[in-house]
């Protein structure tokens, strides 16, 4: 039903190809692996992990997860998973060509990331690999999407002494010493993201075991770059405390200062016009097409409010008002937008990658 194009990406996990279904034409991203190669077995667990992750989750902060399959091609049996495609490449991408920029575009791409982790920590995941390269970039460069679910786990699942999960220059203190790996962890790693996004390298040179060593055993941190605004600094030093315990959660992060002044990147979210536009509404339909309908009904709530705007005053002498609440209550806008962001929705690709361009 669909076929295979162009590979865009390859490394440990697999190959990335884009796809193109032969009913439609839709175009999406096919992450493969070879399943008839011993070598391959490792890779075909961390597919099926990320496969059996996506399908629970559905954000738009997460790269959306389509299906996945067997598929059988020349004498090669593959294992397939559907992702939508995200053309604009990773932050790890970007940051190269935009090391030192300022600190709205951070600022965006950071508050979608703690979204995304946000979201999988209140249903008790833990990505255990956040980093640039895991970062997908939407068609407006403010907006991205977290990926590769390779390496993610349930919270609580290992016991004892862990196997360290991910890429090690972002890990945390507590996963280089098989202590820990939680959703502290991945606070650690957001805070090493944010300055790979700022500098366009990785937040520690890469000395082989020496480097593990600092991260692990040592009482250093990262070293931040220099030029940072005082509460982007302030936001960093909070990711990456050495004691998990002493890390700011997802929840918090949100309140800082250095994200509340952002308006939330427009995104297409759920704003129905009455109660069956919902899709838990409660009604059973035998047709199908709900899933279009739904998506159809999907609008930003704020733009939606913002077509009811008008540049004059209300006249409220007009006959044929009748008054259904009175009160001297104001909601500033700030509150307003806090309250938006509050109530946002908050489903790997290119781990690893190494890019093939044209």
């Amino acid at each position: 039903s669909w076929v295979r194009g162009k590979c865009i990406g390859k490394g440990s996990f697999g190959t990335v190809s884009i796809a193109t279904h032969k009913r439609d034409g839709a175009v999406f991203a096919v992450k493969s692996v070879d399943q008839n190669s011993c070598r391959h077995l490792n890779q075909l667990l961390f597919l099926e992990n990320e496969i059996r992750h996506l399908r629970s989750l559905s954000s738009p902060y997460i790269v959306q997860y389509l299906g996945d399959d067997v598929s059988h091609e020349s004498s090669t049996s593959y294992r397939n998973l559907h992702l939508e495609y995200m053309p604009n490449g990773t932050v790890a991408d970007l940051a190269g060509a935009d090391a030192g920029v300022d600190d709205s575009l951070v600022r965006s791409r950071a508050w979608c990331v703690v979204s995304a982790l946000r979201y999988i920590h209140a249903r008790g995941i833990a990505h255990c690999d956040v980093k640039g390269r895991n970062i997908l970039v939407g068609p407006d460069p403010r907006f991205c999407k977290l990926a590769d679910f390779g390496s993610s786990t349930q919270i609580g699942e290992c016991t004892g002494k862990i196997l360290p999960r991910g890429s090690p220059l972002w890990m945390a203190p507590e996963v280089v010493r098989g202590e820990l790996q939680g959703t502290e962890s991945d606070v650690w790693s957001l805070g090493c993201t944010i300055i790979e996004m700022i500098t366009g390298k990785p937040a520690w040179d890469d000395r082989g075991v020496d480097t593990l060593n600092r991260i692990g055993f040592s009482t250093e941190s990262p070293e931040l770059p220099t030029g940072l605004s005082p509460l982007c600094r302030d936001f960093i030093e909070k990711c990456l405390k050495r004691e998990p315990s002493q890390r700011w959660s997802c929840d918090q992060l949100l309140q800082h200062p250095f994200l509340l002044p952002l308006s939330p990147v427009s995104v297409t979210e759920p704003s129905p016009r009455c109660v069956l536009d919902w899709d838990d509404s409660g009604f059973e339909s035998d047709e199908d097409g709900g899933d279009e309908v739904a998506e159809n009904c999907e609008v930003s709530a704020m733009a939606r409010m913002g077509k009811l705007a008008t540049n004059s005053w209300a006249i409220w002498e007009s006959d044929g008002w009748v008054t259904v609440r009175s009160g001297d209550e104001k909601i500033e806008y700030s509150d307003f937008m806090r309250r938006e962001r509050e109530t946002s929705g908050t489903s790997s690709v290119y781990s690893d990658l190494t890019w093939i361009r044209e």
